[in-house]
């Protein structure tokens, strides 16, 4: 690589990465409550300005960290020169819920952790005990989401377009119940595991919002029928998929579903799933309803899974995009795009063969290979931040790689 070429990358990358922190920690005051989110800007160096925004929603007791150190959505990020923000929720604020959790707790012998609950209509309902609580009710966490959005597009100078929401878990609870208050914002909603509460607000048939959602029937969290049995009685958590599913087919007027089996990619854990496509050319909803995997399990190709998550979740938002944001190269048409990013041991390309050239940040390469299996082994470099060389036959492309 030239050299000079190369500094400019290493400038461009650096001169930001290593002065500013990315995502960068904000606190905001809303509803008199001091709140805590983190916002990354994506490094794409072929645009100059993102093109949208994707609110990230964490699961119960989880944290903003969760989507760079769980589920590394800032690669989607970049990919698609998306704003991210990772909102944290509050623990819970009513202080009879916490005492009445401490004694399901007792009771139970399994402790419940109240310190990162969403305002999102979630109900747990306890028969024959007759217990009835919503967590942090009185929490307006739509509110503070669409401030925080709000902000970013003032701060950016962006239309309010390609603004889609991402929620894991409770997370998806709370995309949920945002999309029925503030639907009329967004471009697309995804859910992983989450599904509507028992309280939830909105529900008025009025606001089309395209979905994808993604959910197990075998999930021991959030039960695909909503209910489970356990030591107290029958609890309720939230309204069966089915349900959930039927309001927003209901809602956007979609036509007949079509199904098909995903075998995207030859599976090696006995996991299954179906696509369940209600069509609209706007509105569509997507579900994904899987089988043999869990409540936390997140779908990788480079696992042996018959499809991989962020692949799905990228297809599904540049088909709910504006134009102009469609002619940003899909990371799936990236001949040499690579994942994950962090990386710790195997790195995997879009392409079988090619070339992949490592250098650190005073210029120097420390690491050159050819690769003819769509993948190769970066355990021997150390950690730290590298720029990435990956050449193919017919193109070159330079990215900043992170490596634990």
């Amino acid at each position: 690589m030239n050299r000079k070429i190369l500094l400019f990358y290493l400038t461009v990358f650096f001169a930001s990465g290593l002065i500013f922190a990315n995502p960068v920690p904000k606190t905001i005051q809303v509803g008199g409550l001091n709140r805590d989110y983190l916002i990354y800007t994506p490094q794409n160096p072929s645009q100059e300005n993102p093109n949208g925004i994707i609110v990230c929603l964490h699961g119960f007791g989880r944290t903003m960290q969760d989507f760079f150190e769980v589920y590394d959505v800032s690669s989607v990020a970049d990919s698609l020169n998306l704003i991210m923000l990772a909102p944290q929720a509050l623990e819970e604020q009513n202080v009879l819920v916490k005492l009445l959790a401490g004694t399901i707790g007792y009771l139970t012998n399994d402790q419940i952790s109240l310190n990162s609950v969403w305002g999102c209509g979630l109900s747990v309902r306890v028969n024959p005990f007759n217990i009835n609580e919503e967590l942090n009710r009185d929490v307006d966490d739509v509110d503070f989401i669409n401030t925080i959005i709000d902000n970013v597009l003032l701060e950016y100078s962006m239309p309010s377009e390609n603004l889609f929401v991402l929620g894991t878990s409770m997370g998806g609870f709370m995309a949920y119940q945002f999309a029925l208050t503030k639907g009329e914002q967004l471009s697309g909603l995804i859910s992983i595991a989450g599904s509507m509460g028992l309280s939830i607000k909105g529900m008025d048939y009025s606001t089309k919002v395209p979905i994808c959602d993604f959910h197990s029937v075998t999930d021991e969290v959030v039960p695909y029928s909503g209910t489970m049995t356990q030591a107290l009685g029958t609890v309720s958590l939230s309204m069966s998929k089915q349900d959930v599913i039927d309001y927003w087919t209901d809602t956007n007027l979609t036509g007949t579903p079509v199904i098909e089996t995903v075998d995207y990619y030859p599976s090696t854990n006995g996991i299954t799933a179906e696509k369940i496509t209600y069509p609209d050319q706007d509105n569509e909803v997507i579900h994904y309803k899987m089988n043999g995997s869990s409540h936390s399990y997140f779908f990788k190709k480079e696992n042996g899974d018959c499809m991989d998550y962020a692949e799905e979740i990228m297809k599904f938002i540049n088909s709910h995009s504006t134009d102009d944001f469609n002619i940003i190269p899909n990371i799936l048409a990236q001949k040499a795009f690579f994942y994950p990013n962090p990386v710790q041991d195997n790195i995997y390309f879009g392409i079988m063969n090619g070339n992949v050239s490592i250098y650190d940040i005073a210029g120097r390469e420390v690491f050159s290979r050819s690769f003819s299996s769509g993948q190769t082994d970066l355990s021997s470099l150390k950690s730290g931040i590298y720029i990435i060389k990956i050449q193919s036959e017919n193109s070159v492309q330079v990215n900043r790689l992170i490596k634990k």
